[in-house]
Parts: C-alpha cells; sequence; structure tokens
C-alpha cells in the first residue's frame, strides 16, 4: 500500500535522485548510445568531463537541471509554498552571471534577460519547440501538489508560471506540467507505479506524450531526445526498474544528447519511489551537492507540509 502520506524520505529521494542522474549524466550528453559503451563501458559510476584543453569538470558536478530546481525549491521555501516569479528569476539571474552559464542554452539565457523586464515571466506564446532542461522544473512543482487537496488546473498553473520563467510555448508548459504529474505519482504511489503512467496519460493534452504513453513499452525504451520521449522512457524506467540505480544507469547510458535532462528525470523519480533510503551510499556521497540537498530537502518538506496544514509550527514570531 502507498504511504499515508508523503514522506521526508521520499523528497529528499527526489531532489537526491534529480541531482544523482544529472550528474551521471553530465559527461556523456550528446553522445551516442554507442560512443558511451566504446568510450566509458557501463555507466555504474560519475565520470569527469573535459570542456577544453585547460578545464576539466570533476566527478559528481551537477548541472543547470539541478541549480535551476534548487533556485526554485530555496524560493518556495523562503516564500511559504508561493511561486514568486520575480523572486526565482533573480535567483536564475544570479546563476546565469556564475560559471552555471556555460550549462544553460541561449534560450534560456535570452530569457532569464526578458523576465526581468516583464516581472518575472517571459510572454506567452504559440510556440512549438521544447527546451528538455526546462522540463525538470516539473519535478519541484510536482512536490507542491502532494499535500492536502489535489486540482489539475492549479498544477497546470504552477506549471505554466516555472516554465515561463524562461519560456513561454504552450507545448513547453504542457509538458512541464506531465513532469509536474508524473513527480506528484512517484512520491504518492510510490508502491503501485503500474498506475504511473496511465494517470499521466489521462492528465495529459498533449497528443504526442499521450500516444507513447498509450504504446506498450515494456519491450523497450525509444532512443528519441525529443521532449516527448524523454518523459515517457523516465516514466517506464523508473516504474519498471528493481533498484533505484537500475533505473537511472540504464537512461544515462541510452545516450542520445541530453542525457543529463534525461537522467535527471528518472532519478527523481526513482527517488521518489524508493527514497532516499533507497539510494546507494556510493551515488550520494560522490555528488558534489549532497550537503546542500540535504539541507534544502527537510525545509521544502516541512513547509510544504506547514501550508497544508498538516503541522503547526509552535514557535513565537
Amino acid at each position: 500500500m502507498p504511504p499515508a502520506r508523503p514522506t521526508e524520505n521520499q523528497f529528499l529521494g527526489v531532489l537526491l535522485g534529480l541531482a544523482i542522474g544529472d550528474a551521471l549524466g553530465m559527461p556523456v550528453a550528446g553522445a551516442s548510445a554507442a560512443d558511451i559503451a566504446a568510450h566509458h563501458g557501463v555507466i555504474d559510476r560519475y565520470l569527469p568531463r573535459r570542456i577544453d584543453d585547460d578545464e576539466e569538470i570533476a566527478a559528481g558536478e551537477i548541472t543547470d537541471e539541478t541549480e535551476t530546481t534548487l533556485c526554485i525549491v530555496e524560493s518556495l521555501t523562503t516564500n511559504d509554498g508561493l511561486v514568486d516569479p520575480a523572486n526565482i528569476g533573480a535567483r536564475l539571474s544570479f546563476l546565469a552571471a556564475t560559471e552555471s552559464r556555460r550549462w544553460m542554452s541561449q534560450e534560456t539565457l535570452d530569457g532569464i534577460a526578458a523576465a526581468a523586464d516583464h516581472g518575472g515571466l517571459v510572454s506567452a506564446s504559440d510556440g512549438t519547440e521544447v527546451d528538455v532542461t526546462a522540463l525538470i522544473r516539473g519535478v519541484p512543482t510536482g512536490l507542491l501538489h502532494v499535500f492536502g487537496a489535489y486540482d489539475a488546473a492549479t498544477l497546470r498553473q504552477d506549471a505554466t508560471s516555472l516554465t515561463r520563467l524562461t519560456h513561454g510555448g504552450r507545448r513547453q508548459a504542457e509538458l512541464t506540467a506531465a513532469v509536474a504529474m508524473v513527480t506528484r505519482m512517484a512520491v504518492l504511489d510510490a508502491a503501485t507505479p503500474e498506475s504511473w503512467m496511465r494517470s499521466v496519460r489521462d492528465f495529459t493534452d498533449d497528443a504526442d506524450l499521450a500516444r507513447l504513453l498509450a504504446d506498450d513499452r515494456q519491450s523497450g525504451m525509444d532512443r528519441g531526445t525529443e521532449a516527448e520521449s524523454i518523459i515517457a522512457n523516465s516514466l517506464q524506467a523508473a516504474a519498471s526498474a528493481a533498484r533505484f540505480e537500475d533505473a537511472v544507469f540504464a537512461m544515462v547510458a541510452q545516450g542520445g544528447g541530453a542525457a543529463d535532462s534525461a537522467g535527471a528525470l528518472t532519478g527523481a523519480l526513482a527517488g521518489g519511489r524508493f527514497g532516499a533510503s533507497g539510494i546507494p551510499q556510493g551515488l550520494i556521497d560522490g555528488l558534489g551537492a549532497r550537503i546542500y540537498l540535504s539541507l534544502a530537502a527537510p525545509w521544502f518538506y516541512r513547509t510544504m507540509r506547514r501550508r497544508a496544514g498538516t503541522v503547526i509550527d509552535l514557535r513565537p514570531l
């Protein structure tokens, strides 16, 4: 049976899992499955990445998928669980001025600048291009909706707001909302992962994603890098794996381009399902951001419980 309520262990599992998948995918992003197998063999450990002749990114380092998530989580925690685009945007602007800029797409950088001039959100548009890195914002959105009464429209609204921190396309927002929905399911229905696919398929308005989720995906994962394929493949990997590491290692090793994004999403879902206690200690110990994540997750968890009225804070004002 699913837990009576989401646990702190699951919140920590989601955030640690996201970062672990990001760090595992970082050095092989852009490589094909064949190249990964030829140069690295099995992906079951953190690897460094050489940027140029003078610089190497250390093994276990995170990229903008995790850093952006932490900006959002930190803002939500300090704002009692309320989405404040201007506050998050300021954090993203600071991030874009650091070395983290190297991981951000030009579209994301342009969006951060544009949002700063329009109250924290870029203008909505009918664009159909999807930036897979922005999909990961659905993970903290999903955690916003695991306590209290569930309302699909509010989840979509929050996903749209977090998408429009940098991207205005309606399809981008809808796919981010689908990620939020499956993150919510991974935490709430950790014991019945077979329900995830059906729930997300019934929720999404994206025809391509719904079609993929309607297929029999037990025969193996597609190797496409399109956003809907990453969502469907990550869902299937996290729901079918016997262990956290089985899901994340397999997703990163399939290659195809966005290995860090695919690893991050798979890790988040598997982390919600298995909890932090189900993640191998070696993967936690080798993660560069483990201390910050271990501090951020409990505060975020408590904030969400307090917002839903499931815990009373008796500290004096």
